[in-house]
């Protein structure tokens, strides 16, 4: 994720958390075992196909529409990203808005060859200021298989300045999940097996998009406004996962 993404529904950071070791230690290992995996795996010949829809030039569908739910212009990986990732990695974004005026990004990121191409929101928000904490969470969707889509929700808060120089903690829900052909996980560690399942076992690599979903909350707040203005957050964010879901979805 970057913070092009989410700067143009919140203002510019005013303080930025530094890693701690742990965290370092945590990301290296993770960044270390992809490109062992890689490495290991180098000869890989087949590719599977993306379990998501794609426009004609291979980059992830994202639908203008979905419900009350209306997008903006769509954009691809910013500059940053393009940067950080393998080159053959794609993405779609847009900002929506409903009929009151609430506001959310979605974002579809898309892998190429590399298992570099996906990695899970825990490792950059920090980077960005964001204090999360996270759990599983699981929205009922008619169109997912089961009839129930679990996601991994964060909650996230962050210091940051206003145009006119006034300081606020922002807080954000995020929501995210992965989505492979034929398969779909919240679970970054699930993902991981398949990944080293197929590229191992049946000399695939498995393409995978991931589904980042982010719902500002707003400014400080007392913590029974931050309750109610979480649950408000949640429900708008369920009604959309439940609009885009099968828009997003190759069958």
């Amino acid at each position: 994720m970057s913070q092009t993404e989410i700067s143009t529904i919140q203002p510019s950071i005013v303080s930025r958390h530094s890693p701690s070791r742990v965290l370092i230690a945590v990301v290296v290992g993770i960044l270390g075992g992809a490109v062992w995996l890689t490495a290991t795996t180098s000869d890989v010949t087949k590719i599977s196909e993306p379990g998501v829809k794609l426009y004609p030039d291979g980059s992830p569908f994202l639908v203008d529409q979905a419900g009350d739910w209306t997008g903006s212009e769509r954009r691809g990986l910013t500059k940053e990203e393009q940067e950080l990732l393998p080159q053959d990695t794609e993405g779609s974004r847009r900002l929506f808005k409903d009929k009151n005026g609430n506001q959310l990004v979605c974002s579809v990121i898309l892998a190429g060859r590399e298992a570099t191409s996906i990695h899970r929101p825990e490792l950059c928000l920090p980077g960005q200021g964001w204090t999360i904490n996270e759990h599983m969470e699981t929205i009922p969707v008619a169109a997912a298989p089961g009839g129930t889509l679990a996601v991994m929700r964060m909650n996230g808060t962050r210091l940051a300045q206003w145009p006119d120089g006034r300081v606020a903690q922002l807080r954000s829900i995020f929501l995210y999940w992965f989505v492979g052909k034929d398969r779909i996980t919240a679970s970054h560690w699930q993902r991981i097996y398949w990944t080293s399942k197929d590229r191992i076992l049946h000399n695939t690599n498995h393409r995978w998009a991931y589904i980042l979903i982010h719902v500002p909350l707003g400014g400080d707040v007392t913590e029974s406004e931050t309750a109610a203005s979480e649950v408000y957050a949640m429900k708008r964010a369920t009604s959309f996962v439940q609009d885009i879901y099968p828009t997003l979805v190759e069958k």
